[in-house]
């Protein structure tokens, strides 16, 4: 299967206890698809999948494949500290109908390229489902190279493509344009949602972005009207995501603004349910979303 388009990494929605609520994901997986993204990515880093144990992700997981029932391509994140949870994930993701995987590398320790191959090359190995290298040096402490990269995909066919969560744009410029030489089918997503046009404009296969998990609307339409050569509709809805970068300011822990907008959008009667330590975020955070949804002119989850 080749990804493509606008896939949001969602977040997890818990209840006010701070346990999984299965019912409103599911709801929540609806509004998405109703919104026409290309797909959808369980357990990233939004998915806030450092909350959870073993078997709640398991169990999520089961649960969400069971209810979207292929009516997008779901990716499912699997990535651990320990590579015994990475394959066991990968196994149990692979039998619950999931289409690929996406897998972040670990965190804690720094590790070599050396390491890195060979953490990749062992995943790589062991899953029959297309596997998404996930770059995110903010949060593993090392950025995947555009060489390391080649190298993986010129040695493991089912690595097909990677998430580029980083800053620098000629990062990912230079990947797409490695990448597009030694396989055609390998996709390079962008994350930040200000690159998803300059990424589209360079060659990507889309993105997987923040803003994606609440106002899909305006990354589906940019990818619409840029696939249409529509450039001027296209930069319009580029402003609109260039705006939302403010929401990565409001709080550390930025699925806790995500979720907070998901809420305020479309679930405004449910508690947006929390774990510690992330019970802990600033007062002012529900009105800064308000203002962002209000600034970008959404017509749900608006405070009067």
């Amino acid at each position: 299967m080749k990804f493509r388009g606008i896939i949001p990494p969602v977040v997890t929605l818990f209840d006010e206890a701070g346990n999984l609520d299965l019912e409103l994901n599911r709801k929540y997986m609806d509004r998405l698809i109703e919104n026409n993204v290309h797909g959808i990515l369980l357990m990233g880093s939004s998915g806030e999948f450092t909350s959870l144990t073993v078997e709640e992700r398991k169990l999520y997981i089961r649960e969400m494949l069971k209810h979207i029932d292929k009516r997008v391509p779901v990716l499912v994140g699997v990535g651990d500290t320990v590579l015994k949870n990475v394959l066991e994930l990968s196994d149990y993701a692979t039998r619950q109908g999931a289409d690929g995987l996406l897998v972040v590398s670990p965190y804690y320790w720094k590790l070599s390229e050396e390491q890195l191959y060979r953490f990749y090359s062992v995943v790589a190995n062991h899953s029959k489902l297309p596997v998404l290298l996930y770059n995110i040096p903010s949060f593993t402490g090392v950025s995947l190279s555009v060489e390391l990269t080649k190298k993986l995909a010129e040695n493991y066919p089912n690595i097909c493509g990677i998430k580029e969560t980083v800053d620098d744009f000629n990062h990912i410029s230079s990947m797409i344009e490695v990448m597009r030489q030694v396989r055609e089918d390998f996709a390079v997503f962008s994350a930040f949602d200000a690159h998803l046009f300059p990424g589209l404009a360079h060659g990507s296969a889309g993105s997987i972005n923040g803003s994606a998990v609440f106002a899909p609307e305006i990354s589906t339409q940019l990818y619409k009207h840029f696939l249409e050569d529509d450039v001027e509709k296209a930069e319009e809805q580029h402003k609109k995501l260039t705006a939302l970068m403010d929401l990565y300011t409001f709080c550390p822990s930025f699925f806790t603004t995500m979720k907070e907008a998901v809420h305020q959008r479309w679930f405004p009667k449910y508690p947006t349910g929390h774990r510690a330590p992330f019970d802990v975020y600033p007062k002012e955070l529900a009105d800064q979303v308000s203002n962002l949804l209000i600034s970008i002119n959404l017509k749900e989850g608006i405070k009067s």
